[in-house]
């Protein structure tokens, strides 16, 4: 019971860490110069923080800029922004990193992450759970590797590490369990193991017509 706790806390409180810092992170960006302006609008010595302010003018700020991308105009505006950071060299390189990897999350990438697989890994006869990500496309530069499955392999409790394993799709098991059934697994080390189908016997195969009839004149 004291495990099953602990499986059932855990996540909840990850979440609200997670929750708690965004609203911190985002409070905070602008929080400090809407005090100072309150402060001095109001005629106060002392700068006038209102929690969550600064969230809210976030947000207004994110709605603002799809706002502006929905137009010609708009677009005009952000491209020529967008040139501007791309001048900077060490902007430049962790924004364009930040939207490629934005860009690969939002676009729809066919496999990724919709099947759950074991592939014979680290050796052989030992099986690990793996998250198919894509096909390797590969094959313009060797026919060895068209048919090669790119499988994320995660590691035990913290499931955001891993290793990414090239697999040939003939040899990558597919499992009859949902992705977060998967990751659950992998989370709780298998102690979460989800309700598999039972395994379907094979049907003894029915005596043809004219087998019977055999049997029966020989006999």
């Amino acid at each position: 019971m004291v495990v099953t706790g602990i499986l059932i806390l855990i996540p909840v409180a990850v979440t609200g860490f997670v929750l708690v810092q965004i609203f911190r992170l985002m409070d905070g960006l602008f929080a400090p110069v809407l005090s100072r302006v309150l402060g001095r609008a109001l005629g106060a010595e002392a700068p006038v923080h209102i929690p969550g302010l600064g969230l809210l003018l976030t947000l207004l700020l994110i709605l603002v800029i799809g706002w502006l991308s929905t137009n010609v105009a708009g677009r005009r505006v952000l491209r020529s922004g967008e040139r501007l950071v791309l001048r900077l060299p060490v902007a430049r390189s962790i924004y364009g990193a930040t939207k490629g990897i934005l860009e690969a999350l939002s676009k729809d990438q066919g496999e990724a992450f919709k099947r759950v697989v074991l592939v014979e890994y680290p050796k052989k006869d030992l099986f690990a759970i793996g998250f198919v990500t894509g096909g390797a496309r590969w094959g313009q530069i060797n026919e060895r590797l068209a048919d090669l499955l790119l499988v994320f392999v995660p590691t035990t409790p913290n499931p955001t590490s891993g290793f990414l394993l090239l697999v040939p799709r003939a040899e990558a098991i597919d499992l009859p369990v949902t992705v977060e059934e998967g990751v659950r697994m992998v989370v709780s080390g298998g102690i979460l193991l989800p309700a598999l189908p039972p395994a379907t016997r094979p049907q003894p195969v029915a005596p043809a017509p004219e087998d019977v009839a055999r049997e029966h004149q020989a006999g």
